[in-house]
């Protein structure tokens, strides 16, 4: 094998790598081009559906009855404010879906139904209750879908109905439980007719119902939204007047829990003697008083004792006690230093006037005298009244000490009679407090009374409609036609999913990551025990012979240089029509004045001589184990010019022959001798022979059997082929049937064989 194959292969096999690792993506998908050709090819199928369905439809529509919608709008209002500044009872609808989708809820429920249907007589009524319906017969099976379509499942078979799913038989039902089941049965039918949705995005509520009357429908819609404002009102007041009813019950109790327990305060409070705006004991107020007067008592004391002091350290001279306040202070000894004061000015007077030896100096001397011990008299006493202060002092810190000490003793007992009190002032004041709450919720709620509005208004009445809702025949056809077209063509598609064989071009590209060299068709018109290959030779210009001669032509323009010489054709499984074709690519190369040899290396069933209809006496084997040379094995075909070596014995070990030395050298010297070598091989998927003998071939042929050949089969035929690392040459799409391969639509070359087939002669 020469550089450019080697080069070749290797690009061959990292397309091929590339083409499976993407094709388990890209194999289910289909173009536009693809669709059509396979809804065409079905067209029989989806029209036999599509006329099936649009009858089947149009039935149905002639079986419906004409009913009529009518349709009452309510506008829902959000209250976010209110006349007076209170808390309501009854909260208002606030604007958020959840609670617009709840009134949505509310106006479907079933309650509310039968409601209305009480109101409204309707239970009576032939439309709604079945037991009064004369058209409604009697049936043993409860159907899936009421409405006209059960009229339609009432035409088929029971067990048929039963088996599928579309209806079960009804229980058993006692004669007691009969009015209860007619009354849910009424409602079920209501409901069916009803219909509430939410017109988004404004507050607007649309309430449908559908009937065969048409007054009727609009009657309903009309009571349906009456009876919703009045309940809604309704329901307000009630509960507006159950709790002021409740709030007097509790008003009552509340005043005689707070008249209780203020009287409870007020009572303990005389038992303590606890008569202060601010409940302080007399105790408290007594004990407060001693303090105060024990501390300026002993203040005073203190005070009397420094002075009794100061009077001792001074002595028993009267100099150092005249400093002594009590004493400057004394009105007697004031008078007394006045005297002496006089007596000492008379005494200077007498001295100056008669000197100091005068008589009535002496005189005055002697009054002196008699002064200063009145004097030291007046302050020896002042001295002794300072002490029987201290004393008396003294003695009434003491008296306000022990009195204090028993005032004490009685405060502890009046804490805890305080602690009890503030319990009792706290449950007084708690139960107050919830009093004048209450009472002011009272008034509130009275208030409110005056001001109950619904959260909704009726802004559209609905009116009898003139023209009905249902669809006609029509419509019901056309639907039809559609529903049964696209069922046709998933069914189409899914067929087709079903068919895993290879069709076109792009299939074997996402598989396999190449192009196939060629699509050959399939021959239908041949004559008699005629031959491809004969045809090929017959037909030189038909699409056949073209699509032969698009092989060996790419195949030699793969390598310019070094064209393969050796060239072997393979295929996944048996009758994928390999033979055929190498049949037809050598006859076509010896037709192109080629030396050409064809050898059958398909040692288990050999068919090269099958195929040119010739006879054989002697073969490879017979060559490879030496009972015969090689010009006796080889023959010629006259008619197609070619020498074709084939196989007349089959060998116990084929493998083995197709490895040995010898086969080696036969292909080399049949490679010197002729233009091309064409082999024809046994199946991949079928032994190991076929990875054995493309290690002689320059380049690898794969046939795949058009519409037959299973893609998994294809894909590890040809994984099997690159891990034995062989130059693969092209992929051969065979026995295209052409007029099919063009209802795909493909958009490849076999899909324009016929719109071209004037440029060939079959």
């Amino acid at each position: 094998m020469n550089a450019s194959n080697m080069q070749n292969s290797g690009n061959t096999i990292r397309r091929g790598k590339r083409g499976a690792a993407s094709a388990e993506d890209d194999q289910d998908s289909i173009d536009l081009g693809e669709l059509f050709g396979i809804l065409w090819r079905r067209k029989w199928l989806i029209a036999a559906l599509v006329v099936l369905g649009t009858t089947a439809a149009t039935i149905a529509g002639m079986q419906v009855e004409k009913r009529y919608t009518a349709t009452a709008a309510l506008m829902l209002e959000p209250k976010d404010e209110s006349v007076v500044n209170l808390q309501q009872v009854v909260a208002g609808l606030t604007g958020d879906l959840p609670a617009l989708a709840t009134q949505v809820r509310l106006l479907t429920a079933r309650d509310q139904i039968a409601r209305v249907m009480d109101d409204m007589n309707l239970f009576e009524d032939p439309e709604f209750n079945p037991a009064l319906d004369p058209e409604n017969e009697p049936s043993n099976l409860d159907y899936a879908v009421g409405g006209p379509v059960e009229r339609l499942l009432a035409l088929l078979p029971e067990n048929l109905l039963i088996a599928s799913g579309l209806a079960k038989e009804k229980l058993p039902v006692l004669e007691s439980e009969a009015p209860t089941l007619n009354r849910q049965a009424a409602v079920d039918r209501f409901a069916r007719n009803y219909q509430v949705k939410l017109d988004d995005p404004s507050y607007v509520m649309l309430v449908s119902f559908t009937s065969a009357d048409p007054q009727k429908a609009a009657d309903v819609a009309n009571r349906v939204t009456q009876i919703y404002v009045e309940e809604q009102v309704a329901s307000k007041s009630a509960a507006t007047t159950k709790a002021a009813g409740w709030l007097d019950e509790r008003l009552a109790a509340l005043k005689e829990e707070v008249e209780s327990a203020e009287r409870e305060v007020e009572r303990f409070r005389a038992e303590n003697d606890m008569v202060s705006t601010r409940d302080i004991t007399l105790n408290d107020q007594q004990l407060a008083d001693l303090n105060r007067q024990l501390i300026e008592s002993r203040a005073e004391l203190a005070g009397a004792e420094a002075k009794l002091r100061l009077a001792r350290d001074m002595g028993q001279g009267s100099a150092g006690l005249d400093t002594i306040a009590e004493v400057l202070n004394s009105p007697v000894i004031i008078a007394l230093r006045s005297q002496e004061s006089d007596l000492l000015r008379r005494e200077n007077e007498l001295k100056q006037q008669f000197g100091a030896r005068h008589p009535l100096i002496q005189q005055m001397a002697t009054e002196k005298q008699q002064l200063y011990g009145k004097i030291a008299a007046e302050v020896a006493r002042i001295s002794s009244n300072l002490g029987n202060q201290v004393e008396v002092i003294r003695t009434r810190v003491a008296t306000l000490e022990n009195e204090l000490d028993k005032a004490k003793g009685t405060t502890v007992k009046d804490r805890d009679a305080e602690i009890r009190l503030r319990e009792l002032q706290r449950q007084a004041d708690a139960s107050r407090a919830l009093y004048e709450q209450f009472l002011q919720r009272s008034k509130e709620t009275r208030e409110q009374q005056q001001l109950i509005e619904a959260d909704a208004k009726i802004i559209s009445v609905a009116a009898p409609p003139d023209k009905p809702s249902t669809a006609g025949p029509r419509l019901f056809g056309a639907v039809g036609f559609a529903g049964s077209l696209v069922v046709g063509s998933l069914l189409s598609l899914l067929l087709e999913r079903r068919d895993r064989g290879l069709r076109s071009s792009r299939q074997i590209e996402r598989l396999l990551g190449q192009q196939p060299l060629a699509l050959v068709p399939r021959l239908d018109r041949l004559k008699r025990n005629q031959k491809p290959h004969q045809y090929l030779m017959a037909k030189p210009l038909s699409a056949y012979t073209e699509s032969i001669r698009s092989v060996l032509t790419t195949l030699k323009l793969s390598s310019i240089d070094n064209p393969p010489k050796v060239i072997l054709v393979t295929s996944s499984l048996p009758q994928e029509g390999k033979s055929t074709f190498v049949a037809s690519l050598a006859t076509f190369a010896a037709r192109s004045q080629k030396k050409v040899i064809l050898v059958d290396l398909d040692l288990r069933h050999p068919s090269v001589a099958r195929e040119l209809g010739r006879p054989v006496a002697a073969g490879i084997v017979e060559f490879m184990v030496g009972d015969r040379t090689l010009d006796e094995v080889v023959q010629h075909d006259p008619a197609s010019g070619l020498d074709f070596l084939p196989v007349k014995r089959q060998t116990a070990n084929p493998t083995d022959l197709l490895d040995s030395q010898k086969m080696r050298l036969l292909i080399e010297t049949l490679r010197q001798t002729y233009d091309y070598v064409f082999l024809d091989c046994a199946p991949v998927m079928s032994v190991t022979d076929s990875r054995v003998a493309a290690l002689l071939a320059d380049q690898v042929v794969f046939c795949v059997r058009w519409s037959k050949t299973p893609q998994d089969a294809v894909t590890l035929s040809f994984e099997t082929l690159r891990q034995t690392n062989v130059p693969i040459g092209g992929v051969v799409v065979t026995q295209v049937d052409v007029k099919k391969h063009a209802q795909y639509g493909y958009g490849d070359v076999a899909q324009y064989y016929g719109k071209y087939q004037d440029y060939y002669v079959n």
